[in-house]
């Protein structure tokens, strides 16, 4: 879809941006085990990522009611799909920079015995939930900024998934995809120390979250679960999609509720024309 003038801008970061991180690679400490390590982690990205979202939707047509009833016309799998490979390839250009550094032998802040490096599980606990609700702050902010005027240009092709499925869960611009998912690189610092089970679970975790809040479908049990700690439900999320003003939140949202950006808080916000 071409991009309207007005985005024009944008557009050409968002082509650019790719292969500007994929040649970064050549200024990496050994560029052939940076490269091999990109290749790697998006292959597999890709292969999950896509092959779960494929898994979900089938689920979907299965399981649930639909939210926005029976669509007028096929989901656009392949806009989709392309979206979360090129978001996918930024993902893959962020974490090949610690791969690389664990691959030549140096420390990086992805540990699996705590006790080898003199962490207690209690700071391990209390930093995860720090740094969890900073990320979350984070991305609700980051998306509120993305609907400015100034930077919706790098947002906008997510929104033309009014209706969307699990494909669309990480269906983003280049732009959108490196400052959502830049803190993989803070695993290059040896003194921020991650557990490797805990942090593991906690993406898988949200992987599958993403892929529930596009799922177009609502399934009671996890519509009454997924509140009682503030985690957003597929309901909660497709109105974003189908209203654009309102529900920012992408894990929790208690930002929402916090600054009113709730449907419920902005009775004058309306639908989107139907796709």
């Amino acid at each position: 879809m071409a991009a309207p003038a007005r985005y024009r801008v944008h557009h050409v970061i968002d082509s650019a941006l790719p292969v500007v991180l994929l040649g970064l690679g050549l200024l990496s400490e050994d560029p052939a085990t940076w490269y091999l390590g990109f290749s790697a982690i998006f292959g597999l990205l890709c292969v999950l990522i896509l092959g779960g979202a494929g898994l979900t939707h089938l689920a979907s047509k299965r399981f649930g009611v639909r939210i926005q009833g029976s669509r007028r016309k096929p989901p656009p799998f392949g806009r989709e799909a392309f979206e979360t490979a090129r978001a996918m390839w930024v993902m893959s250009t962020l974490a090949a920079w610690p791969i690389m550094q664990w691959q030549l032998g140096h420390p990086t802040g992805m540990v699996w015995d705590l006790e080898a490096h003199g962490v207690a599980m209690w700071q391990i606990l209390v930093q995860t939930f720090v740094g969890v609700m900073a990320i979350d702050a984070w991305l609700y902010w980051k998306h509120r900024i993305l609907h400015s005027r100034l930077l919706f240009g790098f947002h906008r092709q997510h929104h033309t998934f009014r209706d969307p499925t699990a494909f669309a869960g990480f269906a983003v611009g280049p732009f959108e995809a490196l400052i959502t998912f830049w803190p993989v690189t803070i695993l290059c610092i040896p003194q921020a120390t991650h557990w490797a089970p805990l942090y593991i679970a906690l993406v898988v975790g949200f992987v599958a979250l993403n892929f529930y809040l596009h799922y177009g479908v609502t399934l009671d049990f996890v519509e009454a679960t997924l509140p009682r700690v503030f985690l957003n439900t597929s309901t909660f999320h497709n109105i974003h999609h189908s209203h654009a003003k309102a529900n920012f939140g992408e894990a929790f949202y208690l930002w929402d509720r916090l600054c009113k950006t709730r449907l419920r808080d902005l009775p004058h916000v309306k639908a989107l024309p139907r796709a």
